[in-house]
Order: structure tokens, then sequence, then C-alpha cells
């Protein structure tokens, strides 16, 4: 990976964060990482455009239950995981019996 994939890996990163912070909004900061973004895509290589075009969007807000972007030199985001419940199949039933009593 070139380190001018790792940059624009980052500015992902910056994006997502900075949407999400702004709801969607459009704002300055998202414009300067989205200028920032289409200098650094000028300098990749073209099998490196054809992963990113492949991958799709990464930003928020197009999934926004979405994690951000991994960077490829951090460690791995870790998956949201379901509470346990236990003695119940489900939080919607440990409701129900709380509910009950």
């Amino acid at each position: 990976m070139t380190k001018e994939l790792v940059h624009y890996r980052r500015l992902e990163r910056r994006l997502w964060m900075t949407r999400w912070r702004h709801a969607g909004r459009e704002s300055v900061e998202e414009d300067a990482i989205l200028d920032e973004m289409e200098s650094i895509w000028m300098t990749l290589m073209e099998d490196e455009h054809a992963l990113l075009r492949f991958e799709g969007p990464r930003c928020w807000p197009t999934d926004p239950s979405s994690l951000p972007p991994e960077l490829a030199d951090a460690l791995p985001a870790a998956a949201p995981t379901q509470w346990a419940y236990e003695g119940f199949r489900s939080a919607a039933e440990a409701i129900l019996s709380a509910d009950a009593a």
C-alpha cells in the first residue's frame, strides 16, 4: 500500500467523523477534506483507484449504522456485539418479563 493510499484512507476516516459530527449536514471542514481527497486521488495508482471504486462509498451518512472506515495502520474496529440476557432469548423478552413482574 502506497503512502498516498494510506493518506487517502485517513482522509476517509476524517470525512466519516466530520459527517457524523455534523449529522450529515454540509460543513466547511467537509469541503476541505473533500478537496484534499480529490488532490490525493490524482496521485493514486490505477489499481488503487480500482480498489476504491470496488469498495464503493464508505462515508457516513451512506449507512449511518455502519462503523467508520478502518485505517490500514490501525487495529480493526470491534464489531458491536449483542448483549447477553441471562435466561432470556432477547432483550424484548427480558423487557416483557420485567413489565409482567
